[in-house]
Parts: structure tokens; sequence; C-alpha cells
């Protein structure tokens, strides 16, 4: 079986690596009088660089070099030209590992480090918890941890020591969350839950696989079904409030974990960790479910209004051949008026002579229709349907709360 590991290879030497760009070699790794002071007390030039190099690790990254490292040549050369020593002295320094050793214990004194111990171990577990509690991602945990070696002067460990701590930091603060979830339910409350599981004959799949799985179209046969899940939901008596104990991101990547399991994967699973799943997946769902409730009523109302501005259009679409009737009399009728105007004679005689008063009158039940068409409100349409609103609408607004967003004024 492979080793486990917590960190990338780039993550590792982003998080352990020493630096090499400019800015971040000028904010670490220049020494200052007292340091080079020191490094003058070492008689050969390939020992002070050496001494220099292993003061630079020791500050930063915080860890001593190894046996065999050899430090990047920017950094190198960036404390060699400090030191006034060619950077190909460092290959001749501390063949002896006695040398190396001698310098590491003075260095701890001088920057007043201390070794990395049993106690620091259990320390930099509970930190590395706690931010275990917000991500599963392994860099921001080790990083916790540095940052707590560092500030209690701790030299930092191997990474393979590291990243053993953060994977153990990991697996306590996932036991931490599950806990939490599932902390304060009831046996019927963890019944209810299992059940969820278990295949119901009458929907031929399980409770869960049901809850889950609703359409999207907005039909009135959906949006009962969707009320029907979110009733169940409901009933089921799991307080959401249980899901807002741990961190929201971790609640997020369990839910998105929970996302891909099957019902059988999920079945199978430890019983903490099901019942941890099942109570964020309860929570989750009532309120994924409330929204898609919301947003299928919004749409199927949108496409009701707009149905019935469409048969509006159509009815008065099939008045045109009538419409455009009784404009060629309106034209005749205004020219007739104006010749009497213009001649002197009675303007009705004229009407009645060149147009015909009775055509006049015919046109009258077909003028009034149209106007009808077009003054009609789209409510009045919209109506039409109510049949077919009320399959729905009652249960609809049984089930949620709406409430103003202009607060009132205290009188």
């Amino acid at each position: 079986m492979p080793h486990r590991t917590l960190l990338s290879p780039e993550q590792r030497t982003r998080v352990l690596g020493i630096p090499t760009e400019a800015a971040e070699m000028a904010k670490h790794y220049v020494l200052s009088t007292e340091d080079l002071a020191l490094v003058r007390t070492k008689r050969r030039l390939s020992n002070r660089l050496g001494f220099a190099v292993q003061l630079c690790a020791l500050r930063h990254p915080g860890r001593p070099l190894e046996r065999s490292e050899v430090p990047p040549a920017a950094m190198l050369a960036f404390v060699a030209n400090q030191v006034g020593a060619d950077p190909k002295f460092f290959g001749d320094y501390a063949h002896r590992a006695e040398t190396r050793r001698e310098h590491l214990l003075e260095l701890q004194q001088y920057l007043r480090l201390r070794s990395f111990h049993l106690a620091d171990w259990r320390a930099c577990l509970n930190v590395g918890a706690n931010a275990a509690w917000a991500t599963d991602r392994g860099e921001p945990i080790v990083q916790a941890i540095l940052a707590h070696l560092r500030a209690e002067r701790v030299l930092v460990p191997a990474a393979a020591v590291l990243e053993r701590i953060g994977l153990a930091a990991r697996v306590r603060a996932r036991k931490r969350v599950f806990q939490a979830l599932a902390e304060g339910l009831s046996n019927a409350a963890r019944e209810v839950l299992e059940n969820l599981l278990t295949l119901d004959p009458t929907l031929r799949r399980s409770r869960f696989a049901w809850l889950r799985g609703h359409s999207e179209s907005p039909a009135p046969t959906n949006l009962l079904a969707l009320l029907d899940r979110l009733e169940y939901v409901r009933g089921l008596g799991i307080d959401a409030a249980h899901a807002k104990r741990i961190h929201p991101a971790r609640l997020g990547r369990l839910l998105a974990e929970a996302a891909v399991m099957t019902v059988q994967h999920i079945a199978d699973l430890e019983p903490e960790r099901r019942t941890a799943i099942l109570v964020a997946q309860t929570a989750d769902l009532e309120a994924r479910l409330a929204d898609a409730t919301l947003a299928m009523f919004e749409k199927y109302i949108g496409s009701l209004f707009s149905k019935a501005q469409n048969r509006d259009e159509r009815r008065f679409q099939a008045t045109r051949r009538d419409v455009a009737k009784a404009l060629l009399l309106f034209r005749r009728t205004i020219a007739a008026l104006k010749q009497g105007q213009a001649t002197g004679e009675d303007g009705v005689a004229v009407v009645d002579r060149d147009v015909g008063l009775k055509q006049l009158d015919d046109t009258l039940p077909i003028i009034g229709a149209v106007a009808d068409v077009a003054d009609q409100d789209i409510l009045v349409t919209a109506a039409e349907r109510y049949s077919v609103l009320r399959r729905f609408s009652p249960r609809f607004l049984s089930a949620f709360r709406f409430e103003s967003n202009v607060r009132r004024s205290r009188s």
C-alpha cells in the first residue's frame, strides 16, 4: 500500500522549501551586524559560509539543513555575498557530522530555539485539528502547525513528521465533525434517519433516493411532488440547527462527498459517519427542496402569464380582418363628413348616402368584440387556469410563511 501523504511535492516545497525570490530572501536572509560577528568567529571560509547558511535556514523555514542538502544557488549566493566567501566553498563545509552538530547546537542557543519533543507533537496535533475543523486541505493544516512551532520557537521537524501529524489531525477533526452532527440525537431520530436508506415498497426505492430525485420542469404535478418531499423531510423531526454546529466549509465538503455517494455506499459507512452525513443531508435537503419549490412556483406562474398573453394575442389576431373592415368604413365615414362640411350639406345625410348608416350599425358588434379583446386584463385570461392553480396553491401557501421586507412603523 502506498504511503499516505498530506502535501504534494509542490506544496512541500512551498511550505518547507528555502525561498529563492529576491524579496523573500531580503526578508529572511539579511544578516545583522551581530549575526556577522558570530559568523566571523569561524576560522575557515567554508565553515563561515556553512554556519551562515544554517543560521538563515533556522530562521526560515525554521528547520536545520539535512545532512546531504545543498541550498538553492540563489540563496547560497545571497548569503555568500554577505559573508565574503565564494559559494563553491559550501561544498567543503562540514565533512564531519560533528561540526554540523556543534554549529546547530550553537545556533539553537543563539536563536533561542529548542528541539521538537513529544509534548510538541501533542500540541501540534491539537493545532492541526483546529485548522482541519474548517478544511481537509493539507497545506492550511501544515501552515497552522508551522505557525505554532515558530511562535513557540521550536525547531521544525522533517516534512514526513509534519505530514503524519497533519494526517492524524485531519482524522481527529473529521471525528469531531461527525460527533458534533450526531450529538443530542435521540434513538428515535437515529432510527428515522436509518429508515431513509431502506427500500420503500410503495416507492420501489429508498426514501433518501426519492428525496434527492425530483424533476425541475415547472408543472403542477412536479410542484405537488416537491411539496410532498418538502413536507416529508420537515416531518422527520431532525433539527436543521444540527448542521450549523460545524464550520460552513466543512459542511460544504461533507455535502459534496455525500452528493456523489449512492444510497448503498452511505449505508455501508461506519455508523457515526453515516449518521453525520444523513443529518447534514437532511438539513440541506430541506433548504434545497424549499428553494426548488419556490423557484418552480415562480417559473410556472411566469409561464402561466406568458401563455395568457399569447392567448390574448391570438384572439386579437383572429379579429384582424374584422378590424380592417371596420377601419375602412371609418375612413369612408370621415371622408363623407369632410365632404359634407365642404359643401354645406348635412353630415348624416352624406354619410348615409356614401357609406350607409345600416352598414355602420352592423359594424358596432364587431367593434365591441375587438375592443373587449384588446382591453381584457391579463389576470382575467390567466384566471382561466384557476382549476389547475387550485391543485397546488393551497398546499404551497401553507408550506411557507411570507413576510414583507418593509419594516412596520411603530404606532
